[in-house]
Order: structure tokens, then sequence, then C-alpha cells
């Protein structure tokens, strides 16, 4: 099969490798930055293809945009699948109800939704942000008190993660079900709401796509703010006002680990191609 990449990050660097060792054509465009592996080519113009991967999420921090950070220039994501033919399969992830209306010519799906990612990709992040917390702190996870902020598949991997490590870690959650759950694995449990319990934590890592810390009010200036979700989370500006050391960390499989990630990417492109039935 030909294969057309569109900009990403370096798991669709490692992606490209993967799909050229699988005997397929592979060329990408938006990666001008990135070293491609050999029989990979790069292509000035978007061209045709069997099946055309976008990044993982598709659009950058300007929506509308190409996620593309090898990229020389910025591109307007619904310009370039105008230019690709009605059909085509194209693949990507966090596809938005907006690009899904510009694109209607054409198959998106995504990939982030596929359970064979979705599952791996959580532990990926997970472990990620353990490596993280590592590098960032000025003592061992051993006997530190973390805070997880949500316990959806990240939150919870993340946090049975840390306690293996014997770190005192809490579950921050809205949710009673999820409080419960959390206590029930033998974790502690809070209420956003529980801001007298705030000054304890060494660390917060929110894993929720929501504002769910009402205040960063109460929090030691020593707290390191780790933020693995996307807006709004913990608020950057507020966390800096008070002096807390604040860091983003969006994208973090394809930083920690791209090329396990990378293969999370190239199982599920494969089994969305079955599916479609281009085998």
């Amino acid at each position: 099969m030909n294969f057309l990449i569109i900009g990403g990050d370096e798991r669709l660097v490692c992606l490209a490798k993967m799909l050229v060792d699988a005997g397929h054509g592979v060329r990408c465009f938006a990666l001008e930055k990135a070293k491609l592996p050999g029989g990979a080519k790069m292509s000035k113009t978007v061209e045709s293809a069997d099946c055309v991967v976008l990044p993982l999420p598709a659009e950058g921090r300007i929506s509308g945009t190409l996620n593309a950070p090898f990229a020389e220039k910025t591109h307007d994501l619904s310009e370039i699948l105008s230019k690709l033919a009605p059909g085509t399969l194209v693949c990507g992830g966090k596809i938005s109800p907006k690009l899904r209306e510009t694109a209607k010519h054409l198959r998106l799906r995504d990939v982030m939704t596929r359970p064979e990612f979705t599952l791996g990709n959580a532990n990926v992040t997970a472990e990620g942000a353990v490596s993280l917390l590592t590098e960032n702190l000025s003592s061992t996870i051993f006997d530190t008190n973390v805070l997880v902020v949500g316990y959806g598949r990240i939150g919870r991997l993340l946090a049975h993660k840390l306690k293996g490590l014997d770190a005192k870690t809490t579950v921050m959650s809205k949710n009673v079900e999820s409080r419960a759950l959390a206590e029930g694995m033998g974790l502690h449990a809070m209420k956003p709401t529980d801001t007298a319990l705030y000054a304890a934590f060494d660390a917060v890592i929110n894993t929720a796509p929501a504002a769910v810390i009402p205040t960063l009010e109460g929090f030691k200036k020593s707290c390191l703010m780790l933020e693995l979700a996307s807006a709004p989370g913990i608020d950057k500006a507020d966390a800096e006002r008070m002096g807390l050391r604040y860091l983003a960390a969006p994208g973090l499989p394809g930083r920690y680990a791209p090329e396990s990630a990378a293969r999370l990417v190239f199982n599920a492109v494969m089994s969305i191609i079955r599916e479609e039935g281009h085998e």
C-alpha cells in the first residue's frame, strides 16, 4: 500500500520506518525538519495515497492548524484535506466535529478512539509521567505525597504505578464512584473541595481534561504541577502567579517512548485498513 504521512511528532517518524519495513510505500509531507528513515520520501505537495495518516492530535495548539512540529511553516488542516481525493482513507487523532464537517469527502477514522490504541497509550503516558516526576523532584518518589487528578484510564494506571513505587498517592475526583473505587484499590481519595488537604502534596499530576481543582490556593510553593491533559486542566497563569512549579507535558507518549507509541498507531491503522477492506 501507499501511505502519506502528514505532519506529526517523533511517533509518526517512527511509524514511517515501521511502514517501510513492512514493505509499504511511504511519502511524508510537513516533516521537513525530521530525520526520515531510509525508504521514506519527502513530498512538497499533498499527494494521493491509499491511506493518509494525520498526527495525534491532528490539530495543533491553534485550532484548524496542522499539528506539525517538524514542519517549516504553519499549515491549514482543512486546506490540506481538501486536496485529497474523495473517498481517501484518513487516520488521525482527536478528529473534531468541525474537521469532519469540512472533510465529508473523506473517510476519516479516529485512531485515538480505538481500544487497541487507547489502553496502550494510557500505559505509555502513565509511565512517562512517572519518569518526568523522577526527573523533576528533588527527592525520591518513595514516601512522596502525590495527588493524581482524575481517575480515568491514565489516572488509574498512573496512581497504581505510583503506589507500586511507595509514593503516598491520593486521587482527586468529582465522581463518588471513582473515589470509592480508588479507595477500594488501596489508594487515598479526596473531593476537589477538600482544600485543607492541599498543603500536604509535593506534586500534583492532572490527567483530567477539565478544571477539577477549584483553586491553587493552599498548595506549597515547592509543589510541582504536572499537566498531562489538554486545557482547561491546571491553569498555567495561576500556577506561575502563585510561584508554583508548572510543567506541561502534551504528547507525552511521543516524547517519552516514540517507538512504543508508534507501534500502537501502526497496529490501530492496520486494524482500520483491514476493516475497510484494503487488504
